[in-house]
């Protein structure tokens, strides 16, 4: 999670503070702070998800020459797509008892311990979310991995799946983060219904890695975690070990992802790179603050994974970054001449020398002398 907003509040007594009434711009400001800390480290790595399987054309998508602009243009609408479902989970999640005392702890400038709403408002506001993302998600295009979502929610945060043991938590995490990824393809590439047998294999892989590593999380946040009886990985087997099946499966990620797709050996500088520095650090570096970094790194990693899809084939990006190029550098060159920037004489002197000596009858040319 990133970290607290430079606004926060102090931290709070063990009973969240009497909400105040909102104004609109307060009201924004609460339901923003309920996604604040999960927008960079998780909105953003799943838009580059979507955007990177949209621009590989053909290889996940069935359009076989995605256009540069045309896809780069869908960018907020993948981010809206994956914010809308992130504030549904969160509304859901937040709203217990025991999430505000482990909040107080890990994170005191989310809304409910900063006592800018209550846990009735919030689920006040969470019956309100429900039904007004689900009719957004339909219009973007990507319903379907949102009512899985909402399962998924159900099972996790309303019937305790996320707090009873962390294989079920683990594997929950990672079915849910399926449909992030489906979905963000889909809005990225408006591909519909027509998924690909190789990007089913590519959103089994990256779900896989999500289940086998995303606990990193759970080791910077064992205090709130044990006060709210959560059996995350490090509190049940111990810091040690839980940091071992961080980096053991991290590495192991950082060569297999790129072996899936076939890159060139600078296909892995990045992956291995990052990856083995997450290792290191999560095996060496112990202090929480050190944790939270390395948090960082980890959705820095993930998003390194999720774009090779392009390094495999990046073809596509090429030829439309040279088509961009070429139409700039002409619609300059157009504006140029209908400007009568460019003088005739002096431009045709580079090719017949004799040009400015001979006599030639002139125009006026847009308010510019010119010889003919």
């Amino acid at each position: 999670m990133s970290e607290a907003p430079p606004d926060k509040p102090e931290r709070n007594s063990p009973l969240p503070a009497t909400p105040t009434p909102h104004s609109l711009a307060s009201l924004l400001k609460t339901i923003w702070l309920f996604t604040a800390d999960d927008f960079k480290t998780f909105v953003l790595p799943e838009t580059v998800f979507g955007i990177c399987a949209a621009l590989s054309g053909p290889l996940l998508t069935p359009n076989p020459t995605p256009h540069l602009v045309d896809v780069l243009a869908r960018i907020p609408v993948v981010i809206l797509w994956n914010w809308l479902n992130l504030l549904v989970f969160n509304l859901s999640n937040q709203r217990y008892p025991s999430s505000v005392a482990e909040d107080q702890i890990n994170r005191p400038w989310r809304p409910l311990p900063a006592g800018r709403i209550s846990i009735i408002q919030t689920r006040h506001l969470l019956l309100l979310a429900i039904p007004v993302v689900f009719g957004l998600t339909v219009y973007l295009g990507a319903w379907e991995e949102t009512a899985l979502l909402y399962i998924f929610n159900w099972v996790y945060n309303d019937i305790g799946g996320g707090d009873d043991g962390y294989i079920l938590r683990n594997v929950l995490l990672a079915l849910a983060f399926s449909q992030y990824h489906k979905g963000s393809l889909r809005v990225g590439s408006r591909a519909g219904f027509d998924i690909l047998p190789r990007t089913w294999g590519w959103i089994a892989i990256t779900s896989a890695l999500i289940g086998t590593t995303m606990h990193i999380q759970d080791i910077k946040d064992q205090e709130g975690d044990r006060a709210k009886g959560r059996r995350t990985v490090p509190l049940v087997l111990g810091d040690g070990l839980a940091r071992w099946s961080v980096a053991v499966p991290v590495v192991v990620w950082s060569v297999a992802c790129p072996l899936f797709w076939g890159v060139g050996m600078l296909g892995y500088l990045l992956p291995v790179g990052v990856g083995g520095a997450i290792a290191g650090r999560i095996l060496l570096l112990r202090e929480r603050r050190a944790d939270k970094r390395t948090w960082k790194m980890w959705t820095a990693w993930t998003a390194f994974i999720w774009m090779m899809p392009l390094v495999r084939d990046y073809s596509v990006l090429v030829r439309e970054v040279i088509k961009i190029t070429v139409l700039v550098a002409w619609s300059g060159l157009v504006k140029r001449i209908v400007l009568g920037r460019i003088e005739v004489d002096g431009f045709c002197s580079m090719f017949i020398p004799s040009w400015r000596w001979r006599r030639k009858p002139s125009i006026h040319w847009f308010g510019q002398h010119h010889r003919l």
